[in-house]
């Protein structure tokens, strides 16, 4: 507070500085979360003590003492040198001046600042007027924004004391700071009144005021409720405030009661957002009988959308009237609904607030994973694209359906065919390949759900899952297992298959699998092969299923890798047939190697090829063929 002594009088001023002071010690000052009058705010006089004659000034915590004296100086010499202004508790002396012979005498005068609680209190009982006669003027405002500016300076001053202060002394203070507080919360609660009711200037203050106040949603609106008969609605402040109360998420329930007014509250000013207001988390315990009602006559005034519709299903599904329901989610494709989901997703989870720190689906997504599994994935999908939800959070919401090991894998498929972010694509084909490795160590499936798409879907309309090799459809024996397992073990060969899965990643996953089967001899297979580990997988095939080994080379062994035919190929042929000579599987795929090796190699390279036991015979018809592709024309 700031002491001025002007000719006839003391005057208290709250200090412009406090209001600086707030701004540079709280970064969130001027936000939705907490607001401060402004530094230009208006000059006004708060309190005044007369006297006459000043000479000397010292202010000291809550006292002033004035030495004065009553003299004969011409006016305008009092004027100027009785003006000072006490801003420290420092002795200010005025300048030496002869004593008039006609003066009357010195006076001392100890005067008791009023305390700030005081002063606090006795503006608030003069703000009752201006309430009484203009409750929207800007006269009541500025006087509670001065009250506003006592009470933050007191504050400030309170801490400095505390932090200097220790036993007795520190715990008066710390109750006279409660007092304090209290009295701030009161008064952030009056400038909340004030901005809610105002005019457009200014109305968004009504939110951090009403917010620093500590008063309920419910406070506030029975605060803001118009007298009956009273030609005033609700301010656009109050407006305000309650529309981002309800779009914030919290872990807190309106009564039935409550939100019931405040879906009458909207359908009177804002029909418009009466979707958003019945899709908050607060809204949990409104009659939805009557909000059916409501919003049927929002449809019939504003026409259909499709959000409007989303919200009448839900409504319909609290009722449990399924019929009607259903006949509400029929109206639209599932392309629209999933529209109507972006761009109203509370429809279908809640964001974590309060107590509950994660996403929660709602009701309706509860429904869905039951009856139209294909909506709910595409829908999340849909939130993810547009930056609603993220990966971990929309992970969580399958888990809290239970659905963590059906549509939750569904769900990472459709998002591995949507996303064009690298660092997703390569976490999801990682927890895909996982899925479909513990899939098929579990011999049966754990779940009977079928998924919405079969390997084959999935090849056909995502990059990521490559067409099987030709030579992995002698290694998958048909009906071997259940289609749950046959379903895994493609889409883990289609991934391993695809360009995008690194197998560095995946190898160790593999570790688990045991070589015993066809179909994991194949998967470790295709990692060699993926590798590059030609050689090694060739011996392998010839161990372990010779009959694949032309399929395997003739798609493996191109191009750079074409060598290894008579490289590799060739002379482990021509041993192992020579130790089983009567092999037909072994001496027909060396049938087929000569032919590829006749048609790749110059006869003189044959020649070289040929082998040395006595058996070159079997090799001359294949190398006329050689020689003859090589003669000119």
């Amino acid at each position: 507070m700031v002491v001025l002594i002007c000719r006839n009088a003391l005057q208290s001023f709250t200090v412009r500085c406090a209001a600086a002071a707030a701004r540079v010690e709280d970064p969130y000052i001027d936000t939705t979360m907490k607001a401060c009058p402004p530094c230009s705010l208006e000059v006004c006089a708060l309190r005044m003590q007369l006297f006459i004659g000043l000479r000397t000034l010292c202010v000291y915590g809550r006292h002033v003492v004035l030495l004065s004296t009553a003299d004969t100086e011409a006016p305008e010499e009092a004027e100027r040198h009785t003006q000072r202004r006490g801003l420290s508790r420092r002795w200010t002396i005025s300048s030496p001046k002869e004593t008039s012979p006609v003066g009357h005498g010195w006076n001392l005068y100890v005067v008791d600042t009023v305390p700030p609680i005081t002063l606090y209190q006795e503006m608030v009982e003069y703000s009752q007027r201006y309430a009484e006669t203009n409750p929207q003027g800007l006269s009541l405002r500025h006087l509670l924004s001065e009250a506003h500016l006592l009470l933050r300076s007191s504050l400030l001053e309170s801490s400095e004391h505390r932090q200097a202060s220790e036993g007795a002394r520190k715990m008066a203070i710390q109750t006279q700071r409660e007092e304090l507080e209290e009295a701030f919360r009161q008064n952030c609660a009056q400038l909340g009144d004030s901005f809610s009711r105002g005019g457009q200037k200014d109305y968004h203050l009504a939110l951090p005021y009403y917010r620093m106040s500590g008063l309920s949603v419910t406070e506030v609106m029975s605060r803001n409720r118009p007298l009956p008969g009273s030609p005033h609605s609700y301010g656009p402040g109050f407006l305000f405030y309650l529309k981002n109360y309800l779009l914030e998420e919290t872990d807190q329930s309106l009564s039935q009661e409550d939100a019931d007014e405040v879906t009458r509250i909207f359908s009177q000013s804002e029909p418009s957002m009466l979707v958003s207001v019945c899709a908050s988390p607060c809204m949990m315990n409104v009659d939805p009988a009557a909000t059916l009602q409501i919003l049927q006559r929002l449809e019939e005034t504003a026409g259909e959308a499709v959000p409007l519709t989303i919200t009448m299903a839900t409504m319909m599904l609290r009722l449990g009237n399924m019929a009607q329901y259903t006949e509400l989610m029929e109206r639209h494709s599932e392309m629209l609904l999933v529209y109507g989901f972006i761009e109203e997703p509370r429809l279908l989870l809640h964001a974590g607030g309060g107590k509950r720190p994660q996403v929660c689906p709602t009701a309706l997504a509860g429904q869905l994973a039951d009856s139209q599994p294909g909506l709910l994935v595409a829908a999340m999908v849909a939130l993810h694209e547009n930056n609603k939800v993220q990966l971990e959070p929309a992970d969580h919401v399958f888990k809290e359906l239970g659905c963590e090991s059906s549509l939750q894998v569904d769900f990472w498929e459709a998002m591995l065919m949507a996303s064009s972010q690298d660092a997703v694509i390569q976490e999801l084909l990682f927890r895909l390949a996982s899925v479909y490795i513990d899939r098929l160590t579990a011999g049966e499936s754990p779940t009977q759900h079928k998924s919405l798409k079969s390997a084959d879907d999935l090849i056909s309309c995502c990059s990521h899952y490559g067409a099987l090799y030709p030579w992995l459809t002698i290694l998958n024996p048909a009906h071997a297992s259940s289609y749950q397992h046959q379903e895994a073990l493609h889409k883990l060969q289609s991934l391993l298959c695809g360009p995008s899965l690194s197998i560095g990643n995946v190898a160790p996953l593999l570790e688990s699998l045991s070589e015993e089967t066809l179909w994991g001899f194949s998967l470790h297979l295709l990692c060699a092969t993926r590798r590059g580990q030609y050689g090694r997988s060739i011996e392998r095939l010839l161990d372990r299923c010779p009959q694949a080994i032309i399929a395997y080379a003739n798609h493996q062994l191109q191009d750079k890798h074409m060598a290894l035919w008579w490289q590799k190929l060739l002379p482990e042929l021509c041993s192992r047939t020579r130790a089983a000579a009567d092999n037909g599987v072994l001496l027909g795929a060396l049938k087929e190697t000569l032919v590829v090796v006749a048609m790749e190699t110059s006869p003189a390279e044959f020649l070289e090829l040929l082998p040395d036991d006595g058996s070159a015979s079997y090799f001359l018809p294949h190398l006329l063929t050689c020689a003859q592709r090589h003669l000119p024309a």
